[in-house]
């Protein structure tokens, strides 16, 4: 018996509705795997079996001004061939196709111009990404360079430690300022020459604690010598003076470098208001960098 057409009609709708159905699931399909791509300096990078799709499209296209691809299927490894018409959803979602007639050997395919430089573009984008990387790790070695192990350095004359320098270097701490000071840093072994050299390197600031004591001693003229040639060399403020039982003229008879360099003295302030001036110092310094 014959189909009346109103048979025909309704089983042409249920076809189209299954065909829709399918193309709604393919897409919904592309888009899921579309949705967990990586983007690399703005750039959105394919998944493996679209690239390799697009890498078989572009080995058969001959070149044509209008991006025409007559593709066929037969050189496809099973795993695309079996997935073909959800690559070529992908690919024309990913905008590399600008349309694809697909059937069942191959498909009338074509090319955005986005798709014929698609592989240049992932490699630019790829190059600025490491490019980017490579900034971004010299900046972070920069700012991890920027403040240095020390905050303070305190060079003193041996004699002066127990009188004074071990007071103020407890005063300083409690503030939580790190500070080098030979008698916490030098450990038994030590080359305790190169251990201060380091230190004068590797300290902010330095309070140098000037008394007659100090005058005239190999290790704390050299110090002083350090930290006055980075200041000279850097032309940022270094050397913080601290006359401790001494005039400023006897500063200038022993250190004439010193004379412009303004100068407190122990006498006139505590060893909490000595580490409150330092305290300001640093965070000028740590403010301005």
């Amino acid at each position: 018996m014959s189909k009346t057409p109103m048979q025909r009609t309704i089983e042409k709708q249920i076809k189209e509705e299954q065909k829709a159905a399918k193309q709604a699931q393919l897409r919904d399909r592309a888009k899921s795997i579309i949705a967990g791509t990586e983007i690399v300096s703005g750039f959105r990078v394919m998944d493996r079996e679209a690239e390799d799709m697009l890498q078989a499209i572009l080995e058969q296209y001959n070149g044509n001004d209008k991006n025409y691809v007559n593709f066929t299927t037969d050189n496809l490894p099973e795993h695309l061939q079996r997935s073909f018409f959800l690559e070529c959803e992908k690919l024309q979602m990913y905008g590399v196709v600008s349309s694809a007639n697909v059937y069942i050997t191959g498909a009338m395919i074509t090319l955005s111009e986005t798709g014929k430089r698609y592989f240049t573009d992932k490699e630019e984008a790829y190059k600025r990404e490491e490019e980017q990387r490579t900034k971004e790790t010299e900046t972070l070695k920069r700012t991890s360079n920027l403040h240095k192990k020390y905050d303070v350095f305190i060079s003193h004359a041996n004699r002066d430690k127990s009188e004074y320098v071990d007071l103020l270097n407890m005063a300083v701490k409690r503030l939580g300022i790190s500070v080098f000071y030979d008698t916490d840093v030098l450990a038994w072994g030590d080359n305790w020459k190169q251990v201060i050299l380091d230190g004068t390197a590797d300290s902010e600031f330095a309070i140098i604690v000037i008394s007659k004591n100090f005058f005239g001693r190999e290790w704390t003229e050299k110090e002083l010598h350090e930290f006055l040639s980075r200041q000279n060399t850097s032309g940022q403020k270094i050397v913080l003076p601290l006359l401790h039982g001494i005039t400023l003229e006897e500063l200038k008879e022993h250190y004439p470098e010193l004379g412009d360099i303004q100068c407190i003295n122990s006498d006139d302030y505590s060893k909490e208001e000595i580490t409150i001036f330092l305290a300001r110092e640093l965070i000028k310094r740590y403010r301005i960098e």
